[in-house]
């Protein structure tokens, strides 16, 4: 090191050099970063050591690097040059305090080896030159902090979140005021700034309670409800990990964004033991991660399981079935499946001995039947067969614990034998039965089961599958479970002496089980139902009186079990559909809802024309499912809504278009912003509709307009914090999109795996822009702006009809004379669909419009009396003003003008669009005429001025009366 007197002035003087330099070479690459803040250590030194001379070396190097630091403070976000100077910020700061902690621990090492062992350990001095240089650092940073620029201030926060780690012991009071200043910017309109501010926050978060909780609570507070993605995953990835925070961490796994919910699975909990969440954290944990949409969420939370979970478990797969309390969850067969397959070795390494079959416990059960059922979906009849175990053991289980359970007096046990038992059922179904003692058996067994007052429903539907699959058809099946249904029915009484109450009680019962029976007999039928099968005999005397009964339970089934049969007999649901309809109607809670399951089952399977005599008309039964989307319940309103457009889907609605413009705004409206099912089946069913056919697309584009012009009202609901949804410009961008037979071809080519055609039928689609363009001239102010903006997302090109595309034409220069639109932006928009328009009509410049060869196409004469007619319309409404208004329009603007110019053209400048104008704008002694006579008229007219200027030629004046002025368009 040089010394003092000699190296100082020149290690000083060249601060300007060497510091831009480091700077320089750190913004270049970012391997050298320790290297160079070693080096900018050293410097640092050697400044401090001057300071005896008098020279201010240590202020110098502070002021040089501060100076340097300022050049990346304005420069923006993920610019790869400043980054590396932040990151090389970073690391000075670390490097100088290990450096400090180095040189302190040294200190008190010689302080050990002193022969003076009694003196009292003197204390150190930590006040070095890298503190202060530290300190002076997040002071300045600080005042960045309130920085107009949001640059400045994005900066300043990198910086200190990068270096917090590193400031080893600062001052108290700008500890305090760090946190202050943090928390101030954690509330920063600019993301970026909260994200930097919150990972700062994150990493001063303390273990006293009134400054660590104050912090927690702040980022707490983030991670719930900041609006950014990234903030909340800042907070998600830094924030403390304790009993207090946890819960608000495992919310993550609903939020909105997936980056943020595979982060949780990927990043935050394979860190922490599952054993410290509770059963019910766990099982929401896993039923969010099992369930998402997105396949890559799904992914993440099956390797945390996988790898995680059962790394806790000690790579003991029944040590973690245990942890999912498999007898109540409904999450833990969907996590085994996905963890079988994300891991087949899993499965793969189990064996199964004859001792585990005599030692069963509801996990290990769980664990068996979801290995079979593993290779049973997949098809692998040999594993299947290798861990399978005869019919006859399976009998014989079931039998032992059906014993068990029948005798066992503890309560809180009986549930495990019930789980075991029902796995053994699902475990033989899937057995093939091949030995015909097992089947015999196995029957002989199911009957008896069956029969168990007590047996739970999930059971009797096991029962009922083992049972079809042992009988020889679908009229041995029935011929079976109706005997089972009549032993069901004259089950005797278990007392010997029972009150009146009670027989009532287990009549009821009874009735109850044997209507559970033959729903789920006729749930697996499909053989046309005939007043001579065995099933009618069931339909006469169990399922009629409960519908008829008092009883709510037994109409509910009753309804039921009535409607499943009306599915197997159109005559019987005919027949029965006015019963539905009351049901629907008049019933209450359950008995209404399975009414209008029943209507929309039966109007999906045979039509709704078919049914609707029955009650009225097609309109009316429409009109009764109508009444129930503005029911309410959401769950009625979510099946309704799901009912109605799988018949639109199927085709099951005579007049798609009026019920498909219903669940389109239905869709937008505010009311359905928190029914999430209807939503989630809506937002999946429109795409879906839309480009499965063209039919189906031009049902939706005939609906386009009408529906974005009534959202237009809809969604003015939508006011201050409740404007949670779509608006209506997004809304129509959306519609059009579905309504775009591009997309729809571009989807069925990538369906055949064949090229995309270059003939679209744009037919549809273009009308949609004719009749949008027919809606602004009647429409509210705001609906206008979004027609007009729709207008140019329609993205027309030459395969658009020509005849409509002059017809766009004709009502884009009626609707610019018009001059409905004050703002600039909606007049510049139609001024670039107009545009557009001749650019596809060929067309180099409005002047060669020939509008009176469009007048005489007969596809040209409606659009042409629709401006007539909103001529006359304005000629009513004005009482003259309307003729002065019209005046003003005719031939009022210039071709070579700006288009958004709010001045109006000067009449110098109106000769060269004259013609045009005035056949636009239509004479007001001929608006009452037809268009194609009013052609006719016009050119006589036009021949005869003609023939008057030959005559007239050498005087060289034109004809007063020429008022349209064809003289000088023809000069």
């Amino acid at each position: 090191m040089p010394s003092k007197s000699k190296g100082g002035p020149d290690t000083i003087a060249s601060l300007r050099s060497v510091i831009p330099s480091i700077f320089d070479a750190a913004q270049r690459s970012a391997t050298g970063h320790r290297k160079h803040a070693v080096a900018l250590h050293t410097l640092q030194t050697k400044c401090h050591d001057v300071d005896a001379e008098g020279l201010t070396g240590e202020d110098a190097f502070n002021k040089e690097f501060i100076r340097n630091l300022n050049k990346v403070l304005g420069i923006k976000k993920r610019e790869p040059s400043a980054d590396k100077v932040v990151k090389l910020v970073a690391t000075f700061v670390q490097v100088s305090h290990e450096l400090d902690m180095q040189a302190l621990a040294k200190a008190k090492a010689k302080l050990v080896d002193t022969d003076d062992v009694f003196s009292a350990e003197p204390e150190m001095d930590v006040d070095t030159v890298s503190s202060r240089f530290v300190e002076l650092l997040i002071k300045y940073l600080l005042q960045g902090f309130q920085a107009k620029e949001k640059l400045t201030r994005m900066r300043c926060c990198q910086i200190v979140a990068m270096s917090v780690t590193s400031l080893g012991e600062i001052d108290e009071q700008l500890y305090f005021d760090l946190i202050k200043k943090l928390t101030e910017r954690i509330r920063d309109k600019e993301a970026s700034i909260r994200v930097h501010a919150a990972i700062a926050l994150s990493k001063l978060q303390s273990g006293e309670d009134e400054d660590g909780g104050e912090v927690t609570e702040a980022l707490l507070s983030l991670l719930q409800h900041d609006p950014s993605a990234e903030v909340r995953r800042a907070v998600l990835l830094n924030i403390e990990k304790s009993p207090s925070t946890l819960p608000f961490v495992l919310e993550r796994a609903r939020d909105v964004d997936p980056t943020n919910r595979k982060c949780l699975f990927l990043k935050v909990m394979p860190s922490i033991d599952y054993h410290l969440l509770s059963i019910e954290d766990r099982e929401r944990l896993l039923a969010a991660g099992v369930n998402d949409r997105d396949v890559n969420v799904k992914r993440a939370c099956v390797r945390m399981v996988g790898e995680s979970w059962l790394t806790f478990a000690e790579e003991n797969l029944l040590e973690l079935t245990s942890s999912l309390d498999v007898v109540d969850s409904p999450v833990a067969s969907k996590v085994m499946q996905a963890l079988f397959t994300s891991y087949p070795e899993i499965p793969e390494n189990l064996q199964f001995d004859n001792d585990m079959w005599e030692t069963l416990t509801p996990e290990m059960t769980f664990i068996i039947r979801s290995i079979l059922e593993y290779y049973f979906e997949r098809k692998d009849a040999d594993q299947t067969d290798k861990h399978l175990p005869e019919v006859m053991k399976l009998a014989q289980l079931l039998e032992t614990f059906g014993s068990k359970l029948e005798n066992e007096e503890n309560e809180e046990l009986r549930p495990d034998f019930e789980f075991i038992i029902h796995q053994l059922l699902l475990i033989a179904k899937m057995s093939d039965f091949p030995d015909e003692l097992g089947r015999r058996q196995m029957l002989t067994l199911m009957r008896k089961m069956i029969l168990v007052p007590e047996i739970p429903e999930n059971n009797i539907e096991a029962i009922t599958d083992i049972i079809r699959k042992l009988s020889i058809n679908e009229q041995d099946f029935i011929r079976i479970m109706v005997e089972v249904v009549s032993d069901v029915r004259e089950t005797p009484s278990l007392a010997d002496s029972i009150d009146e109450h009670d027989a009532v009680t287990e009549a009821l019962l009874v009735s109850m089980k044997s209507l559970m029976i033959i729903k789920y007999i006729l749930q697996r039928c499909f053989d046309t139902l005939s007043e001579g099968s065995s099933m009618y005999g069931l339909l006469t005397e169990c399922v009629v009186p409960a519908v008829q009964s008092s009883e709510m339970v037994l109409q509910d089934y009753g309804i039921e079990c009535l409607a499943l049969c009306c599915l197997l007999d159109k005559s019987l649901a005919i027949d029965n559909l006015a019963l539905f309809v009351q049901a629907a109607t008049e019933g209450k809670a359950e008995l209404r809802t399975k009414g209008l399951s029943a209507l929309l089952d039966l109007a999906f399977m045979y039509g709704i024309s078919d049914l609707a005599p029955s009650v009225g008309s097609a309109s009316d039964f429409v009109e009764l499912l109508y009444g129930e989307l503005s029911n309410g319940d959401e769950n009625t309103q979510a099946m309704v809504g799901e009912g109605i457009a799988r018949l639109l889907y199927a085709h099951r609605i005579p007049e798609p278009a009026k019920v498909l413009e219903e669940l389109l705004v239905l869709y937008y409206h505010p009311s359905t912003s928190s029914n999430y099912a209807l939503r989630q089946c809506l937002t999946y069913f429109f795409p879906a509709f839309s480009y499965m056919a063209h039919d189906n697309q031009a049902v939706m584009q005939q609906v386009t307009v009408s529906t974005i012009c009534r959202l237009g009202s809809v969604l003015k609901q939508q006011t201050g914090d409740a404007q949670t949804g779509a608006t209506q410009g997004q809304a129509a961008q959306q519609i059009v999109a579905w309504a775009d037979p591009r997309i729809l071809e571009a989807i069925s080519a990538m369906n055949s795996g064949s090229s995309v055609r270059t003939t679209v039928r744009m037919g549809g689609y273009t009308q949609l822009g004719v009749d949008a363009l027919k809606r602004v001239f009647k429409a509210s102010p705001a609906t206008r702006k979004v027609l007009v903006q729709t207008l140019n997302k329609l993205a027309l090109d030459e395969s658009s009809p020509q005849t409509q595309l002059q017809q766009l034409f004709v009502l884009t220069r009626a609707l610019t004379q018009q001059e409905l639109f004050t703002d600039m932006i909606t007049r510049n928009a139609l001024a670039r669909f107009e545009t557009s328009l001749l650019k596809l009509l060929d067309i180099e410049k409005i002047d060669d419009v020939n509008l009176e060869s469009w007048l005489e196409e007969p596809e040209m004469a409606s659009v042409f009396e629709f401006v007539a007619m909103l001529d006359t319309e304005e000629d009513e409404q004005g009482d003259g003003n309307g003729e002065h208004s019209s005046d003003e329009d005719t031939g009022d603007w210039d071709v070579g003008s700006d288009v958004g110019s709010p001045e109006r053209p000067t009449n110098g400048l109106r000769l060269g669009a004259l013609a045009v104008s005035s056949a636009m704008s239509v004479p007001m002694s001929l608006r009452s005429r037809s268009p194609l006579k009013r052609a006719r008229e016009e050119r006589i007219e036009e021949l005869t001025r003609e023939i008057d200027e030959l005559l007239d030629s050498e005087s060289g004046e034109e004809d007063d009366d020429d008022e349209n002025g064809y003289m000088s368009a023809e000069e």
